[in-house]
């Protein structure tokens, strides 16, 4: 993500989490810490379809966001800016990779279960709306061994960015197709 990308970005958070969207200033106040922070954008042929973003203080790792818009999931998105977040993590040093999801978001949970996470821990009524966050945790040291078929595959790696941190369009893996 670059500082240009925030307005696009910003316009898509209040669309995608309209009750607990991010204010504009905390994405300028993420992005200007990449000593601990990484964010991503992903996009498609009428711009940004996706974002995420990491923030790393050792021995743990946050997902701090992440999000792809509706007429795109299914498509990879997701687990391609999941992927580099979790390399990310382990390119930081990170024992663990922690993250809050909703406790009425089936499709997330699922992509996380995927990867390897556990629920770890529920907050009660910790969005705005009243909806528990399920706290998800994964294992860095073992997630290679068990989850190989995620993280790796014969072509491109599906989190594959460039150097400005952009995930571009992925095929489905095998795993989106199910």
């Amino acid at each position: 993500m670059l500082p240009d990308d925030i307005p696009a970005v910003h316009e898509l958070e209040v669309r995608l989490f309209p009750v607990d969207a991010w204010p504009l200033q905390m994405f300028w106040d993420e992005l200007v810490q990449p000593e601990t922070r990484r964010y991503l954008v992903a996009e498609g042929p009428d711009g940004i379809v996706g974002y995420a973003g990491l923030m790393c203080v050792e021995p743990i790792a946050d997902v701090q966001t992440i999000a792809v818009v509706p007429e795109y999931e299914g498509k990879g998105i997701g687990t391609a800016l999941l992927t580099d977040l979790i390399a990310e993590g382990r390119r930081r040093g990170a024992a663990d990779i922690l993250l809050e999801v909703r406790a009425d978001n089936p499709r997330a949970q699922q992509l996380y279960v995927r990867f390897g996470f556990e629920q770890i821990h529920v907050r009660k009524k910790y969005y705005r709306d009243g909806v528990d966050a399920l706290i998800m945790r994964l294992q860095l040291e073992d997630v290679l061994a068990v989850h190989q078929d995620i993280v790796h595959d014969a072509g491109p790696r599906p989190g594959q960015t460039d150097e400005a941190g952009r995930a571009g369009e992925t095929a489905p893996t095998e795993a989106d197709q199910k």
